[in-house]
């Protein structure tokens, strides 16, 4: 993302961890701050994040009854409660209605963000070309998180990127080309790399603007000055999943004069 679109970003926080129902152990991923979850999921239109990583990013006690199958939040003298199946989010004595119930996969318990917002007397906020939310667990934004809910997390696209550039300003020097870009590009565009002898730059200084147009797409436009001219170097890049592999699918660069 962009300088700007990172600044942002990172003002708006993020999550990610599992919750484990037999030991109550929580593994909680690296991340740049204390405010990003980095492993949501969008599961039947909903976005949902860990529970124990919830409840460390907005300092609310977690638990987990393995009898009843209920995760209960307190924060705030708000005691909040879902049960594994049930559509019934409890708050202290009133209860609200969800469409969802809360989500198990491979033993981890995840909450569906919206009605944990609702819970709180919070917001959240979707932003579906970034694949993110916002959720800001009071009306006054005291605090917040993000969650990431992107098929492949956009540090990692970029450096995907910036690695494939990379070999392509070496492989004048090395013998098997075709072996040498597969790990980073299509069949497709190892092809138009090699019969045209394309180059391109690399422009990790300024990491532009993302967004997904589905599950298995991650694209990505970025600009630069161009050294010695007057006018902007453009590119764009589409990555894409294949044989369950991230790839570049498409790339190219285009040279924009300033008018006079």
């Amino acid at each position: 993302m962009g300088k700007m679109k990172r600044l942002v970003v990172c003002c708006l926080l993020i999550v990610i961890a599992t919750f484990h129902f037999g030991t109550g152990n929580s593994t909680v991923y690296a991340s740049e701050n204390n405010y990003g979850i980095y492993n949501g999921k969008v599961v039947n239109g909903r976005l949902y994040a860990p529970i124990r990583a919830v409840g460390e990013k907005i300092q609310a006690e977690v638990s987990w009854d393995k009898a009843t199958k209920t995760a209960t939040l307190i924060k705030d003298k708000k005691v909040i409660k879902l049960t594994l199946g049930s559509k019934i989010l409890k708050v202290n004595n009133e209860q609200l209605q969800m469409d969802v119930s809360l989500l198990l996969e491979n033993g981890s318990i995840f909450l569906p963000i919206r009605y944990i917002g609702d819970a709180l007397g919070g917001s959240t906020y979707w932003d579906k070309s970034e694949r993110l939310a916002n959720l800001y667990s009071d009306p006054y934004g005291v605090y917040g998180v993000t969650v990431y809910a992107q098929p492949l997390l956009y540090k990692d696209g970029y450096k995907l990127l910036d690695e494939a550039i990379n070999r392509v300003k070496k492989i004048a020097n090395v013998a098997q080309k075709r072996q040498y870009l597969k790990p980073y590009f299509t069949d497709e565009m190892i092809n138009l790399i090699i019969m045209r002898n394309l180059n391109f730059t690399d422009m990790s200084e300024d990491e532009g603007y993302y967004s997904y147009p589905k599950d298995t797409n991650m694209s990505i436009s970025r600009e630069v000055s161009a050294p010695g001219k007057f006018g902007r170097l453009i590119q764009h890049a589409l990555l894409t999943k294949r044989n369950n592999q991230w790839v570049v699918g498409s790339l190219t660069e285009d040279f924009y004069e300033y008018m006079p």
